[in-house]
């Protein structure tokens, strides 16, 4: 079985990550990508995930091609809201984006603390965040 041996001594999960060649990799090829949408859809998907796609002709192209609402993976940089919407995509998805984000900033104010620096002034208060959760 293909799979990917994790370090131990890395901090996060920890076992066998099992890898699937005939999903694991980008479709690069439009051609292949379409034919693979259209029979998601045809066999009843109410909505068909791209991720990896970025030029706005493929994206256009795989949303023609299908009757289902289309979901792309948001990439920093390519993509906008808008425009993904004006291409017709009905989902937009993150995928560890936030989880990378958040890290960041962890790492960011860990290092204002340990050096002296400021941290930035604009984080929510205790009161505020804990309006974000149902009360318990």
């Amino acid at each position: 079985m293909p799979h990917i041996t994790l370090n131990s001594s890395e901090p996060g999960i920890r076992g066998l990550l099992r890898y699937r060649p005939q999903t694991g990799g980008p479709l690069s090829d439009l051609a292949e990508t379409l034919r693979r949408v259209r029979r998601y859809a045809d066999a009843g998907a109410d909505g068909v995930f791209v991720p990896g796609l970025a030029e706005p002709a493929d994206i256009a192209a795989v949303v023609a091609a299908v009757d289902v609402p289309v979901n792309i993976l948001f990439l920093p940089g390519r993509h906008t809201v808008a425009v993904l919407s004006d291409l017709g995509v009905r989902r937009i998805s993150t995928g560890s984006l936030l989880f990378r984000a958040a890290l960041a900033a962890c790492t960011d104010t860990a290092v204002a603390v340990r050096d002296g620096l400021a941290v930035r002034p604009d984080l929510p208060s205790y009161a505020q965040v804990n309006t974000w959760s149902p009360a318990s």
